[in-house]
């Protein structure tokens, strides 16, 4: 009997090894079927991404629904839920979106118009620092810029641009369309995931228990949810800290008496989502925006975000954000480093929370193996 279990685990070790070779050998074919299936299924992942954390606010919802009596409430909650939860996700996006576009906008244009008066400042201050050099200040003193040329050359150049846009009219109209069709594609199928996720979580359920063992499934559960657990907390705490470095830049911009604070902090707080590098894009816009009101305001603007950013990445980020994932601030700020290195701004959002995950059921798997060990060390010898 054991030599009939021992030949069965050669052989499977055997044909596990035989697809490493192949896939080996047949690298390029293999990354050619991957690309495929990813553009098959591509939508889906994105709608069950997006109906994933949709969840995180449906159910909170959907608990506070519950304790409301009445036979209607009760029998459409989830219909209530979903609809509340969607709702709100709206109203945050297009509130960003009011609130920080206009601002954009105008100081674009009030760029525009003084760029003439700042080139002038520019060009006197650059001939107070090189005054004791005759040759430099004629050269900085005689250059113009023909701003009326200049801004004609942009409109052509834009012109031309539109025209080869034009040019290829129904390219870019199907590309939007298909865009757009996607991203409705992708909001339905999660709301069909949400509005009955009941079942697939029965379908896993009868599966899982015809194909795996008790304890294989029991141990598959407890990992399951732990992931969950861990991006739950992690989606919560990059929200929580999204809202503290906002709050945190409004508030030394007000302080200093800075322009656009409220809109600034804003934008440094939802582009802050994106762990670590999320503020430096936002801070960017940041000092474009008060630049074009005081260009010395901006100066002043961007040492203030550099020195809030340097305290915001190594202490409170790993603080607020490591303890709402149970994992220590070193190994959050390794995660960002080294999931960012390997797959970029996705790579930052993913690795805390995997590395979270595998932190947990590696301190679990531990705990058991020391408590084997000391059990295995009581245990009366004979």
């Amino acid at each position: 009997m054991k030599t009939i279990k021992t030949e069965k685990i050669i052989q499977k070790y055997i044909f596990i090894i035989a697809l490493v070779v192949l896939a080996i050998i047949n690298f390029d074919r293999l990354i050619g079927m991957v690309h495929v299936l990813w553009i098959a299924f591509s939508n889906i992942m994105f709608a069950a991404a997006f109906a994933y954390i949709v969840n995180i606010v449906m159910v909170r919802i959907e608990k506070g629904i519950s304790k409301i009596k009445g036979p209607i409430i009760q029998k459409y909650k989830r219909v209530m839920s979903l609809f509340l939860s969607l709702t709100f996700i709206v109203l945050i996006i297009y509130t960003l979106i009011a609130l920080v576009f206009p601002v954009i906008t105008e100081a674009v244009n009030v760029l525009l118009i003084n760029l003439p008066t700042y080139f002038v400042e520019i060009q006197s201050f650059l001939v107070n620092i090189f005054r004791n050099n005759q040759e430099i200040t004629n050269v900085i003193e005689s250059m113009e810029i023909n701003w009326k040329e200049l801004l004609e050359n942009g409109i052509a150049f834009l012109g031309n641009g539109i025209g080869n846009v034009l040019g290829t009219t129904f390219n870019v109209i199907t590309v939007v369309l298909g865009s757009v069709f996607n991203l409705l594609l992708v909001v339905i199928f999660s709301i069909y995931i949400l509005l009955d996720k009941e079942r697939f979580i029965g379908m896993y359920e009868r599966i899982a228990k015809v194909y795996l063992k008790p304890i294989h499934k029991s141990r598959l559960d407890t990992t399951l949810q732990l992931i969950h657990q861990s991006f739950t907390a992690f989606i919560a705490g990059q929200s929580v800290e999204a809202v503290i470095l906002g709050g945190l830049c409004a508030i030394g911009m007000f302080l200093l008496q800075l322009p656009y604070a409220l809109m600034v902090g804003t934008l440094v707080g939802v582009f802050n989502i994106v762990p670590i590098v999320g503020a430096y894009v936002g801070g960017a816009i940041g000092v474009f925006m008060v630049f074009t009101v005081n260009p010395l305001s901006a100066v002043v603007f961007l040492v203030y975000l550099i020195v809030l950013q340097q305290i915001e990445s190594n202490l409170i980020y790993p603080k607020v954000v490591g303890n709402s994932v149970g994992l220590p601030g070193i190994y959050v700020l390794a995660s960002v480093m080294v999931f960012g290195s390997l797959a970029g701004v996705l790579g930052m959002f993913l690795g805390i929370p995997i590395v979270a995950s595998l932190y947990k059921l590696g301190k679990r798997y531990l705990s058991y193996k020391e408590r084997m060990v000391s059990n295995h060390e009581m245990a009366p010898t004979e």
